[in-house]
């Protein structure tokens, strides 16, 4: 009968250290995977032509081998490449938002705020702020300096674009570009 208790209190604290590990875990890779964002990095990396390139291929790829409605495959791709670790699955805007959320990331809406690398997220496609946003892309500066309409971005948008996914987009106001809709910003999310 004594030899049942010290195996019974080892198998309870072997249970407990388990339990510990299980949720404790998680919780310590979030935060040091949530710290290692660098939107500088980020920026770095995809003023590379050729990251840029490899980067929408995979995007591509992952979507079944078409372009449109790739952009959280892209910018989900580039945040991988960049180590910050995202299910490959990710395909949604709203699925990806809240993957930011759950990860302490901060949404923001004023666009003079922006820093190249930073990820952002236009209107839905009626125009509005509190939808689920159609389109996501990485803005990477402004094309003149403090006026805050048109910016350098990439995105999977290559096709409407001349095949380039580095391209100038109006953020703040509805464009149309080859006659397709080009919704507005609406905000950028931030991990610190």
């Amino acid at each position: 009968m004594k030899k049942v208790k010290p195996l019974a209190k080892i198998i309870l604290l072997g249970l407990l250290f388990v339990s510990i590990l299980k949720n404790v875990i998680p919780d310590i890779k979030n935060n040091i995977i949530s710290k290692n964002y660098s939107s500088e990095n980020v920026h770095e990396f995809l003023m590379s032509k050729k990251n840029r390139q490899k980067t929408y291929l995979a995007a591509v790829d992952l979507n079944g081998g078409n372009s449109e409605n790739t952009c959280v495959f892209f910018v989900s791709e580039v945040l991988r490449r960049n180590n910050y670790e995202v299910p490959k699955y990710m395909g949604n805007t709203g699925d990806f938002i809240n993957f930011l959320n759950e990860r302490g990331w901060k949404k923001q809406r004023n666009y003079k705020k922006l820093k190249p690398g930073d990820i952002c997220f236009t209107t839905d496609e009626k125009g509005t702020t509190n939808g689920i946003p159609s389109h996501t892309y990485i803005f990477m500066g402004w094309v003149e300096g403090q006026k805050y309409d048109y910016a350098y971005i990439c995105d999977n948008q290559a096709k409407d674009y001349d095949n380039q996914v580095y391209h100038i987009r109006n953020i703040r106001k509805v464009d149309t570009i080859k006659g397709l809709t080009k919704d507005a910003f609406s905000f950028f999310m931030t991990s610190q």
